[in-house]
């Protein structure tokens, strides 16, 4: 440290050196009010550290002149200091304005936070697999992620399925009923939609017999400037309606329906994108659902917690009937001749 002062001692500045010095510290008062007013959100004359800085610099100069260096110095260095310090500040203060963005959005869509045992599961899960990736790297077997990564694949197919994946293969084995000779059980019917009681649409506001609604996220721009955009927010809701075909009709408590189609009625894009899709007065529908008896009357619902209770648009459950075994033939062939290659290749 004594050598740090006796540098300033030994190096006294003349009056052209002051004069070029002040100048400089021009550029660092921008730099300063940038950092001050850009990272640190204050408010302050725009002026002030241009009159400061070389203010500091001269009245350094009259008091010392083995003072005018250090000033310099010290002024250049604050530059650096606000900088890493402001970048940190910066980033806590967008953090927890972030955080609070979320929790109002949150509130207002009634988005119930991620309890501690799912946050942990998620961490031991991501432990686990990141433990078993260096585990098969320390015993130089990595090739066997060739082998592990198509068998959870067709594990999670084969005794996991989705819910759409569930509708689809029972669409396959139902026979289509009549309304007037409906049995009870699980069903499946085809008819057009009749409004009971209409509800509303949370962004357009648009009356519907339901509606499901999406708010997406903007993400980065791809190397080519295209932006995806990733779903924050999804709510389904459906009300009580009739379904209907030359027969007769019959009504269908909406509560837990799902759609399993592909169809955007209305949509509003910028930083965020809100769509929503309805099911609609005189849309022809195909529903799959539990047949029950209410006061005599045959109705249609949700059966248990585990149940299919989803409506598609016919057309495009016939396109898949067609083509369906072919796609499944062809990627279970390509499926395992893919397993037949990466062993030949790895023995």
């Amino acid at each position: 440290m004594n050598e740090f002062f006796a540098f300033f001692d030994q190096n006294k500045v003349d009056g052209g050196m002051v004069i070029f010095l002040m100048f400089f510290s021009l550029g660092i008062a921008l730099f300063q009010t940038i950092m001050l007013s850009g990272l640190y959100n204050l408010k302050f004359p725009t002026w002030l550290f241009f009159v400061l800085c070389p203010s500091f610099i001269g009245l350094s100069f009259l008091v010392d002149s083995k003072y005018t260096l250090m000033v310099f110095f010290f002024l250049f260095a604050s530059v650096f200091i606000l900088g890493i310090i402001g970048m940190f500040y910066s980033g806590i203060r967008s953090s927890k304005t972030d955080k609070e963005e979320r929790e109002k959005f949150n509130r207002k869509h009634k988005i119930k936070e991620t309890t501690l045992g799912k946050k942990l599961l998620g961490l031991l899960m991501m432990i686990g697999v990141i433990g078993g990736f260096y585990g098969l790297v320390y015993i130089e077997k990595l090739h066997f992620l060739f082998f592990i990564i198509p068998g959870l694949i067709f594990i999670k197919f084969i005794f996991f399925p989705s819910n759409k994946s569930k509708f689809l293969k029972l669409q396959a084995v139902l026979p289509t009923s009549k309304m007037n000779a409906i049995a009870m059980g699980l069903v499946e019917v085809e008819g057009d939609l009749e409004e009971i009681e209409p509800i509303i649409s949370p962004y357009f506001s648009k009356p519907c017999i339901g509606y499901y609604y999406t708010i997406e996220e903007e993400g980065p721009a791809d190397d080519d400037g295209k932006r995806s955009y990733r779903t924050i927010f999804t709510e389904l809701k459906v009300g009580d309606f009739k379904i209907k075909d030359e027969t007769g009709s019959v009504a269908v408590n909406g509560e837990g329906l799902e759609f399993y189609f592909d169809r955007i009625d209305k949509q509003e894009g910028g930083k965020k994108r809100y769509s929503e899709t309805y099911l609609k007065h005189n849309d022809y529908i195909l529903l799959i659902g539990y047949a029950d008896s209410d006061q005599g009357n045959t109705v249609l619902r949700k059966g248990d917690s585990n149940g299919v209770f989803g409506v598609a648009i016919p057309q495009s459950i016939s396109f898949r009937n067609k083509y369906q075994p072919l796609l499944v033939s062809f990627l279970t062939t390509l499926f395992f001749i893919t397993f037949i290659l990466i062993y030949i290749i790895l023995n």
